[in-house]
């Protein structure tokens, strides 16, 4: 059973590192005072580790319907985002790593004059982009030639390994201002997905007006 997070919790989230696109790893601490590790799709909706399978797998709920059957706010205690190394989804399922290293340890660069990056999410209701049109800190996207590899929601799903069966079908469209510092790497394999995209980790977000969209691209 996926659980509802309150506005509080999602403030805490929106607030911290993504661990991909539009999902974060996070340990729960239950209101029962168990301990529950899993993911946690738009900052908003926590899925244990054991009922990801079921829920987001080839069988996958949409994501407006993980929301309609999630539990309402009031069963997480604490929430906090743990490390990729600490949750292991499908990655055994490809055998061979990413050649080249992952945004979250590659060396900062800065961006440079109009240079564009998109950012795909199954969510139009992205809580990674603000309503001034500006990007979190923490939030992930890709380069804009890398991102012409994913003409489908399902090809973007499937190349930057988002946890979720679900198509990425929304693409926003993010225009930095020059020298903004960004760390640019390659997805690994993760959540049972290849990956082997181009991932940008937007450190410190991108001011308001940099972030345009909503566009849409096919299911399949």
């Amino acid at each position: 059973m996926p659980y509802k997070l309150s506005a509080e919790q999602i403030r805490e989230l929106v607030n911290q590192p993504e661990t991909g696109m539009g999902y974060q790893y996070v340990e729960a601490s239950m209101s029962d005072f168990s301990l529950l590790k899993g993911v946690v799709l738009n900052s908003e909706v926590f899925i244990p580790e054991e009922k990801i399978d079921k829920i987001m797998g080839k069988r996958f709920m949409t994501y407006s319907a993980v929301l309609n059957e999630a539990e309402n706010p009031g069963y997480i205690r604490k929430i906090n985002v743990i490390g990729r190394d600490r949750l292991h989804l499908g990655e055994t399922k490809y055998f061979a790593k990413a050649a080249a290293t992952p945004a979250l340890q590659a060396v900062v660069s800065l961006t440079e004059k109009d240079q564009i990056f998109k950012r795909f999410s199954p969510y139009r209701n992205d809580h990674r982009i603000n309503e001034d049109g500006s990007l979190r800190p923490g939030a992930y996207a890709t380069t804009e030639a890398d991102a012409r590899n994913a003409k489908t929601g399902t090809e973007a799903t499937n190349r930057y390994a988002l946890p979720s069966d679900e198509p990425a079908i929304y693409v926003f469209t993010i225009q930095p201002p020059e020298k903004t510092s960004v760390r640019i790497g390659t997805v690994e394999p993760a959540n049972g997905k290849p990956g082997g995209g181009v991932e940008v980790l937007f450190d410190n977000g991108s001011p308001k007006n940099t972030v345009t969209g909503l566009n849409t691209i096919p299911v399949k």
